[in-house]
């Protein structure tokens, strides 16, 4: 699959805080939806890589979940801890926290913008190599557009 430039930039916006972001991202279509989150999750994967060397279980999952939902909760941006494990449970192929119950995409979407903005937030690194890791994420995605 190749990944639509406008994911590209409203990945990109969003780690550089580019006002873009919300209007690329109230833009998409549902079919568009599913396409952008699979390459949040590869955008994700990459970041996360560093600090989940050997890959992430359960516990580690919803670790990490709450940690971005506590940062998220002291600037006053709640999110669900719950969705953003499931983002993560998703990279890293684990069995989903919600069962047979899908997430909403929309809500997968937030779930993803927090842990960008949170890795974006504890280091500077990630909006200095943001063009790499972009790049990295679509070499992540398969010809039917699901992360590996």
């Amino acid at each position: 699959m190749t990944v639509e430039p406008r994911f590209r930039m409203q990945v990109e916006s969003l780690v550089l805080k580019d006002g873009r972001a919300r209007a690329l991202n109230n833009a998409l279509s549902p079919a568009d939806r599913g396409a952008f989150n699979a390459y949040l999750a590869a955008v994700i994967a990459v970041l996360l890589a560093p600090r989940f060397p050997k890959g992430c279980g359960p516990d580690e999952a919803a670790a990490f979940s709450e940690e971005v939902a506590a940062a998220h909760r002291a600037e006053q941006r709640p999110v669900n801890a719950f969705v953003i494990e499931a983002v993560l449970r998703t990279v890293y192929g684990l069995p989903s926290v919600f069962g047979a119950v899908p997430v909403p995409a929309n809500a997968v979407s937030a779930a993803g913008a927090a842990v960008l903005r949170y890795l974006n937030n504890a280091d500077a690194a990630v909006a200095a190599g943001i063009q790499s890791t972009l790049d990295a994420a679509e070499a992540l995605i398969d010809g039917d557009g699901r992360s590996r």
